[in-house]
C-alpha cells in the first residue's frame, strides 16, 4: 500500500505542468464558490436581521386570528400565564406591544399613521429604535409625549415641543382622540416605515385606544436565533392555542421567506454551471491522462501489476491532486472572505436607492461559516471521484496486449 501512494505521488511531478494547471482549476473554482456562496448567505442573513430587528422580532405571541385581521378587536388581555411563561426563558426579551391605524393632525395637515404603544426599554433592546432618533429625545416608560418618524414629521410640517393631534377607533368601537407633545423625530431606512410611525408609551396608547390591560402583540428577540424553532415549538406547547398563536417571522412573512429561497435555488444554479465546467475539465484532465499512459498501464500489468492496484494509484494521484486544489482554493478564499465580513462592500446609486426604499441596508455583508466551506468541499471531492471511477472504468477494460502495442 504505501509502495502504491509513493508511485502515485511521483506521478504527479513527472508532468509538473498538467498536476499544477488541474489544481489551479479545481482552486479557481472553488474560491469562486466559497466567495460566491459567502456573500449570498451573508446577504440572506441581512435580510433577515433588518426584518427581525426592523420591527417583526423573531416570533411573536397575538390573540388566535389576530394575524389573519389585524384589529384592535382582536387584541389579547396581559396574562400572568404569559408573563410566567415568558420569565422562563432568559435568552429572550420580550416587548410588548398595542397598535393601530389612527389619523394624525397637525396645523392644517393630516395623515394616516401607525401608533405603537410600546415599553420603551423593551422596544429599545429588540429594534434599537433609539438608535434611529435623529432629533429629541427618546420616551420614558410613562411618557405621555410621542415619537414620530422624519418623513411623517415633514409632511406634517411637525417638530419638536409641538402638539399632534390623533383622532381612531379604540377597543370595541369607542372613539379615541387625543394630544400628544413631540418628543423626538426618529429616521427610519425604510421608506415605508418612516412615512407612517408614532410611537407611544404602552400606557399612554392603551388609554388612548380605551383598551386598558389589552395588547396586539409579544415581540420577540433572542440571544441565539438558532434555537427559535425550539423555543417557539415550547411556547405553543405551553400556551392555549385556541386563545393564543405564536408565529415566526417567517410565517409572517412568507413573501420574505420565498424571495430568499428563490435567490437561494438561483445561485445554487450559477454554482453547478460552474462545477460542471470544472468537472469537464478535470475529467479531460484524467482521460488525457489515462490515455497517454496506457503504454505504461500496459507494462506495469505485463510485469505483474493488478488492475485494482493500478485504478488504486490513479485515484490516490487524483486525490492529492484535488487535495492541493482545495487546499489552495481555502487558503485563497479565507482571507477574501475574511476581509469582506469587516469591510461590507457598500453599494451606491440606483443600487443603493432600490435597497432602501425596500427597507434594507445597501450594503453586500459576507459570513464565514463552516458548513457551506464543507459543502463546497465535498462537492469538488465528488466531482474528482466521478472523473477516477470513469477513468478506472477505462483502466479495467484494458488488456495488457492491446495496451503493450500503443
Amino acid at each position: 500500500m504505501r509502495k502504491l501512494i509513493k508511485i502515485a505521488w511521483r506521478n504527479l511531478w513527472r508532468n509538473r505542468r498538467r498536476t499544477f494547471i488541474t489544481a489551479a482549476s479545481i482552486m479557481f473554482a472553488l474560491m469562486i464558490a466559497l466567495v460566491m456562496r459567502g456573500f449570498q448567505i451573508g446577504s440572506y442573513d441581512r435580510m433577515v436581521y433588518n426584518v427581525v430587528h426592523a420591527y417583526s422580532g423573531y416570533f411573536q405571541i397575538h390573540a388566535n386570528g389576530y394575524q389573519d385581521e389585524q384589529i384592535l378587536n382582536n387584541a389579547m388581555e396581559e396574562s400572568d400565564e404569559v408573563k410566567s411563561l415568558i420569565a422562563e426563558y432568559p435568552n429572550v426579551e420580550a416587548s410588548p406591544r398595542i397598535e393601530s391605524f389612527v389619523l394624525t393632525s397637525y396645523g392644517t395637515q393630516t395623515k394616516g399613521a401607525m401608533l405603537v404603544g410600546m415599553d420603551p426599554e423593551a422596544e429599545n433592546n429588540l429594534t434599537s429604535v433609539s438608535g434611529k432618533l435623529i432629533e429629541g429625545e427618546f420616551l420614558s416608560p410613562d411618557d405621555e409625549g410621542a415619537l414620530i418618524s422624519s418623513r411623517l414629521a415633514a409632511y406634517l410640517k411637525i417638530g419638536v415641543g409641538d402638539s399632534l393631534v390623533l383622532l381612531g377607533q379604540g377597543l370595541y368601537g369607542a372613539s379615541a382622540a387625543g394630544i400628544f407633545v413631540i418628543k423626538g423625530i426618529l429616521k427610519f431606512p425604510s421608506p415605508d416605515l418612516d412615512n407612517k410611525m408614532v410611537y407611544t408609551s404602552l400606557p399612554a396608547a392603551q388609554n388612548f385606544f380605551s383598551a386598558q390591560g389589552y395588547l396586539t402583540s409579544i415581540a420577540f428577540n433572542m440571544e441565539d436565533a438558532d434555537k427559535m424553532n425550539e423555543t417557539v415549538a415550547d411556547f405553543r406547547a405551553k400556551l392555549d392555542t385556541s386563545v393564543y398563536e405564536v408565529m415566526t417571522w417567517e410565517e409572517m412573512q412568507p413573501e420574505m421567506v420565498q424571495q430568499i429561497e428563490g435567490d437561494n435555488k438561483s445561485g445554487i444554479i450559477m454554482l453547478g454551471i460552474l462545477y460542471l465546467i470544472v468537472g469537464f475539465g478535470i475529467l479531460g484532465t484524467v482521460l488525457m491522462i489515462t490515455t497517454e499512459r496506457t503504454r505504461e498501464f500496459g507494462v506495469m500489468m505485463a510485469i505483474g501489476m493488478k488492475k485494482l492496484q493500478l485504478v488504486f494509484v490513479q485515484i490516490v494521484e487524483m486525490f492529492f491532486v484535488g487535495l492541493i486544489g482545495i487546499v489552495l482554493g481555502t487558503a485563497v478564499a479565507l482571507p477574501v472572505i475574511g476581509y469582506f465580513l469587516y469591510h461590507p462592500i457598500k453599494l451606491s446609486g440606483g443600487t443603493a436607492e432600490m435597497m432602501i426604499e425596500y427597507g434594507f441596508e445597501p450594503i453586500m455583508p459576507v459570513v464565514l461559516q463552516s458548513d457551506y466551506f464543507i459543502s463546497q468541499i465535498l462537492v469538488v471531492l465528488i466531482i474528482v471521484l466521478i472523473s477516477v471511477i470513469i477513468a478506472a472504468i477505462k483502466i479495467l477494460r484494458l488488456k495488457t496486449i492491446n495496451a503493450l502495442r500503443k
